[in-house]
């Protein structure tokens, strides 16, 4: 599941201001009654989800709390860590906004791409993906899923 911050696109240093510019533009591009009966790349319901989490200083401490609980340590590479978890999956294909220039799924990542992962030296696998829009590079750490077949 991807994180609130992932699912509006805003860094975990995003403003209140800036969280609700978010929610606001990806309501009406999500909205049903906007989308003249395209399928919503995200639900409203998920949008409001993660609005509710980050636009209450409270909950949104309590949010950060946890998921600072669930992050690794620094590797030293010198690139911004983040989780496959921040990703939004769809069938096979896991994309990010960007956290630099906020290019929306600017970060892409096949099935291929994650089995050619290298060990992060914890026990799971990393690799680096560019943003398709600007200069940044951001190391992705997930953990090796079996296929069940």
């Amino acid at each position: 599941m991807s994180s609130h911050y992932a699912v509006l696109g805003v860094s975990p240093s995003a403003s209140p201001e800036d969280i609700r510019a978010a929610y606001r533009s990806l309501l009406l591009t999500s909205h049903p009654d906007k989308t003249g009966g395209a399928v919503a790349r995200i639900p409203v319901s998920r949008l409001k989800e993660a609005y509710e989490a980050l636009s209450d200083p409270q909950c949104r401490a309590q949010y950060d709390k946890k998921l600072g609980s669930h992050s690794r340590p620094f590797l030293g590479s010198g690139l911004d860590s983040y989780t496959l978890e921040t990703f939004v999956e769809a069938d096979g294909i896991w994309a990010r906004d960007c956290p630099r220039c906020s290019a929306q799924a600017a970060i892409v990542l096949t099935e291929e791409d994650l089995e050619a992962g290298t060990p992060d030296g914890a026990g799971g696998l990393q690799l680096a993906a560019p943003c398709s829009s600007c200069s940044l590079w951001i190391t992705v750490q997930y953990e090796e899923v079996e296929d069940s077949e």
